[in-house]
């Protein structure tokens, strides 16, 4: 008899054909992912501002982190804002203000000026998105 490789069992012939198939699903999923992904920000000016709204009104850290440039803010940005609002933070309002030719995102309490903090809204690739940059002005006050 040849000396030679050694003969490979069937099963271990399975086990290789099926790590194989396993990794490329999974690298299929990956990149399925990462391509239907929501670019960060909204289409428009309204549309960040009511996304705003929402991701303060149900504390989502991750949907309020997506509304920023990234490259503006801290990676927990949005939840260190959100935990200093408290554990019961106040009725919210969003509004957009434009002023010297600039877009501004404010959220301020509803009722009184206990929180009020603005954003610049910037533009990239078509989408609106907040600067985490603070304004030189104060556009908090009444």
């Amino acid at each position: 008899m040849p000396e030679g490789r050694p003969k490979r069992s069937s099963k271990s012939r399975l086990a290789v054909i099926a790590l194989i198939a396993g990794l490329g699903t999974w690298l299929g999923v990956v990149c399925y992912s990462i391509a239907t992904e929501a670019p960060p920000g909204a289409p428009s000016t309204p549309a960040l501002a009511d996304m705003a709204r929402k991701a303060a009104a149900e504390r989502d850290a991750d949907g309020l982190q997506t509304l920023f440039d990234e490259d503006t803010v801290s990676d927990d940005y949005a939840a260190d804002y959100l935990d200093r609002l408290g554990e019961h933070p106040p009725a919210l309002r969003v509004g957009v203000e434009h002023r010297d030719g600039h877009d501004f995102l404010l959220l301020r309490s509803a009722q009184g000026y206990s929180v009020c903090t603005a954003w610049h809204i910037t533009e990239r690739d078509g989408r609106r998105l907040l600067d985490g940059v603070p304004p030189a002005e104060n556009l908090c006050a009444p």
